[in-house]
């Protein structure tokens, strides 16, 4: 009896194993609160969708899979039958002809498999929207051997986001509850219905506080975030976890960039801390020691009355985004920005995106791609860059010149009065691009002195983040001279914020330094691992390499693509510190702007002062 009973359990094991986990499930849904049964819901509806992608790509091509097994066992057969036959015919030749030509077929049908799957994850991304738009953004440009078919969709994603949420029905309804006010009037005198920024967990709008006339910006979380970002996280988890199991990605490395992902979203999600993070900086930001007033750097002041744990409200800074100046710049230059300038700027420095900055510097696939290239390594990359702008300085002021004989002729000939008034672009364009390393010098040095002197810094300056800010502006104006008024830049979005102790301060501090004064492989490997840096083979060499790569200057031989294999062959991280991760993340995407805008600085030597005020704080203070 007890072996039939045995035998029926094993042969309904997979049916038994289902109707537990529906009645498990039923039992989940009836107990748990609504957020938990919303979050179960979408989970279910992500992989309704990705599951049948999951599974074509394991059955056809994972090394673990029957249908591969099977076919790999019929090409061996195959291949020795076919060389029985050759050995019989006395034909010893051997070739490889077949397995090259198998491994071409191969490589046209996972071609055609992510061409068929791409548009299906893309939908599913825009269909849920929240952390997959944020998701298939770091997609897009991750340094992870993503397939071009889906980096190319995902690069969409960049700029065409869905739209916002409706004012009336979503956004006032939480504003007017968390303000606790029955009619928003009692709070604003105005409030744009249309958000002036929008992001996968929130979007701003525009308005005038009441009681003072001033103008803030008030962003608000979305109603749903709160759980809808941990049950995503979740998903995207397990959905990792199974790509590891099917050897699509590799585990350390898959797991290092979910762990900083995850972390950085879930930290959007905390506007309070968002909010401190913001009055720590502003504070800091009027302080007569900090660069930002010498700089013409602003940053938002928090209206602490008006602000939640779902909204907060903030000076407004007008002006337009770095990042469309950016992109003009980039656009002069002749260089495409389809894809959106987020793409040009965030790439890790690893030989798969290397080629990426080849393009970017020389142009885009032209014949004289190669000659650029080996002039950038016979003069360096510096002296490319300096031309660059030098050259477009010349054509920009030349067409000024051109613009104020136009204006002076059209005070003689009236016919000529629109033709100058559409010349004064050029002006405009020849002031902004001698602005724009003021720019960057400006941008280093505030990052340099929130790292390295408030140990509280912005770990996400991308330029959509940077503003331009416009003249005869109460707000920008209140420390600055008429002379530095076209110097001034604004700082807006603190939900990535990284504190450091005066410990790990002075730790990236030495790492910085001995980069910034060319010490030694065995100093700067040293700095590397006191940070607790972990590599396979604990090469100094690799170590010190990597350290400059992250810390100096842009080299003519980081284009080169045989130069990082061989670095990858030298060794390969394995553990990476997520304080000098944040570090990092902030030294590459400022870097990669001012490369953008032709400018090579050495973010070592620009952080060296900064870098040694933090070792020389921490030797005071354990000396006292």
């Amino acid at each position: 009896m007890l072996s039939r009973t045995s035998k029926i359990i094993k042969s309904h094991r997979m049916a038994i194993i289902g109707l537990t986990t529906v009645g498990g499930s039923c039992t989940i849904l009836a107990t748990s609160n609504s957020e938990s049964v919303l979050g179960l819901k979408r989970q279910g509806r992500f992989w309704m969708r990705v599951a049948p992608v999951v599974f074509d790509y394991y059955w056809n091509f994972a090394s673990s899979s029957p249908n591969v097994r099977f076919r790999k066992a019929s090409t061996e057969l195959r291949n020795r039958m076919q060389q029985e036959q050759k050995d019989k015919d006395n034909n010893t030749s051997t070739t490889n002809s077949g397995t090259l030509m198998e491994k071409k077929d191969a490589d046209e049908s996972l071609h055609k498999m992510h061409e068929r799957h791409a548009p299906e994850i893309l939908g599913v991304m825009l269909d849920l929207k929240g952390l997959y738009i944020k998701l298939g953004q770091v997609l897009s440009v991750t340094a992870l051997p993503i397939p071009e078919e889906y980096r190319v969709l995902f690069r969409t994603l960049q700029s065409d986001v869905p739209g916002w949420e409706q004012f009336e029905e979503t956004i006032k309804p939480i504003l007017e509850e968390e303000l606790g006010v029955k009619d928003l009037k009692e709070v604003f005198s105005e409030i744009d219905p249309v958000p002036c920024g929008a992001a996968s967990i929130g979007q701003a709008h525009r308005a005038k506080l009441r009681e003072s006339g001033e103008d803030v910006v008030v962003k608000v979380q979305y109603p749903d975030a709160s759980w809808q970002v941990p049950s995503d996280i979740q998903c995207v988890g397990s959905f990792l976890r199974l790509c590891v199991w099917a050897g699509a990605v590799e585990e350390s490395a898959a797991k290092l960039s979910f762990d900083e992902f995850s972390r950085q979203f879930i930290a959007e999600l905390d506007y309070n801390a968002e909010q401190q993070n913001l009055k720590e900086v502003h504070c800091s930001s009027i302080q007569s020691d900090a660069p930002y007033q010498t700089r013409g750097v602003v940053v938002p002041k928090v209206y602490e009355k008006f602000c939640t744990g779902k909204v907060i409200t903030m000076s407004f800074l007008p002006g337009r985004k770095l990042e469309e100046e950016a992109k003009r710049q980039l656009e002069m230059m002749g260089f495409d920005t389809s894809k959106g300038v987020r793409g040009v700027i965030m790439r890790d420095d690893t030989h798969s995106e290397v080629e990426s900055k080849e393009k970017r510097l020389t142009g885009s696939g032209n014949f004289l791609r190669g000659p650029a290239l080996l002039f950038g390594r016979l003069v360096g990359l510096d002296s490319i860059l300096w031309t660059t702008r030098f050259v477009n300085r010349i054509v920009l002021w030349s067409k000024a010149t051109a613009a104020t004989a136009i204006r002076v002729a059209a005070l003689l000939l009236p016919q000529l009065q629109d033709r100058a008034k559409a010349s004064e672009f050029a002006f405009l364009q020849a002031a902004q691009l001698a602005l724009t390393e003021s720019w960057i010098d400006a941008l280093l040095d505030v990052h340099g002195h929130q790292i390295f002197h408030l140990g509280l810094f912005n770990a996400d300056p991308h330029p959509g983040n940077i503003l331009v800010l416009e003249e005869n502006n109460g707000v920008a104006n209140q420390s600055l001279e008429k002379k530095d008024a076209g110097h001034r830049l604004g700082l807006i979005d603190y939900g990535q914020c990284k504190r450091l102790s005066p410990e790990d301060q002075a730790k990236v501090a030495q790492l910085v330094l001995s980069v910034a004064n060319n010490e030694s492989d065995e100093q700067i490997a040293k700095a590397f691992r006191q940070l607790g840096v972990q590599t396979k083979n604990n090469s100094t060499e690799f170590l010190s390499l990597m350290a400059n790569l992250m810390f100096g200057p842009f080299q003519s031989q980081h284009m080169d693509h045989e130069w990082h294999k061989k670095l990858h062959k030298l060794d390969h991280i394995q553990y990476f510190p997520n304080e000098l991760a944040m570090v990092y993340r902030t030294s590459l995407l400022l870097r990669g702007l001012a490369i953008s805008l032709q400018i090579n600085p050495s973010i070592g030597q620009h952080w060296r002062r900064h870098a040694q005020g933090a070792v020389d704080r921490l030797a005071t203070n354990l000396e006292k």
